[in-house]
């Protein structure tokens, strides 16, 4: 058996990553026990990951192997404090849980304020660029211009400070709002255009990879039914959606 799945430990892959491909997408047509069934592998795939990521990467190298190996005794302090976290299974001991939990989100905000300024602030002097001057050409003055005109729009949009009774203000609100859902807009598409390469990832694997292996004389036969497999399964799935639809919305008389 060993040697078998040696020798076929690529064919065994291509087939496993088919069949995971086929059962995520079949959510396309409908939830059904197929598609939950690999979800849950996944989740237990990527828990499993993560678990094996967290040890290897971050606490053999940074905490255990210091404090066993190099003689580094004051790490054994991160694990009692890690181990508070633990208490907020108990309920007679749970505040033990919140005291580290009030720690480590003081930390990460403070941390996050740090990165903040530190990423955020230097985009931000840099773009406010100068509109005139000897090295600008007028290319480089329309896009501050340009740049300018989006910012204070969006800007007034949120400012509430005062009612917009001016129509400058309100045109200028206005002009703000359509610049945010034309960046929203422009988020949701490089979105959807990340999920399609992700989807012609995995038909690239369909095409190149797994079907010259699909089309093997055993291979293909186990191939064909398989889709007979999933054919009948999508029948009865749809046999059962009408069933239940028709027992939701039942005939007029």
């Amino acid at each position: 058996m060993a040697e078998w799945l040696a020798a076929h430990t690529k064919t065994l892959s291509l087939w496993c990553g088919a069949l995971a491909t086929f059962a995520i997408y079949s959510v396309l047509y409908a939830e059904n026990r197929f598609y939950r069934l690999f979800e849950h592998i996944f989740i237990g795939l990527s828990a499993g990951f993560g678990v094996y990521v967290t040890w290897s990467q971050v606490l053999a190298p940074k905490w255990w192997q210091p404090m066993v190996h190099k003689g580094q005794w004051q790490w054994i302090f991160a694990a009692v404090l890690g181990s508070m976290f633990y208490f907020m299974y108990s309920k007679k001991h749970a505040w033990v849980s919140r005291v580290i939990f009030g720690l480590f989100m003081g930390l990460s905000a403070g941390l996050m304020f740090r990165d903040f300024y530190e990423i955020y602030f230097p985009q931000m002097g840099a773009s406010m660029k100068p509109i005139v001057g000897n090295s600008i050409s007028w290319w480089d003055s329309v896009n501050a211009i340009v740049f300018y005109a989006i910012l204070i729009s969006s800007m007034a949009y949120f400012f509430f400070s005062f009612e917009h009774d001016s129509p400058v203000v309100q045109k200028t609100a206005a002009a703000g709002r359509w610049f945010l859902m034309i960046g929203f807009g422009a988020i949701f598409g490089a979105t959807v255009m990340g999920r399609m390469t992700l989807f012609i990832g995995r038909l690239n694997f369909l095409v190149n990879d797994w079907w010259p292996t699909a089309r093997v004389a055993w291979q293909y036969r186990f191939f064909q039914t398989a889709v007979v497999l999933a054919v009948i399964a999508v029948l009865v799935q749809g046999f059962r959606a009408l069933k239940a639809r028709s027992k939701t919305f039942p005939p007029s008389a």
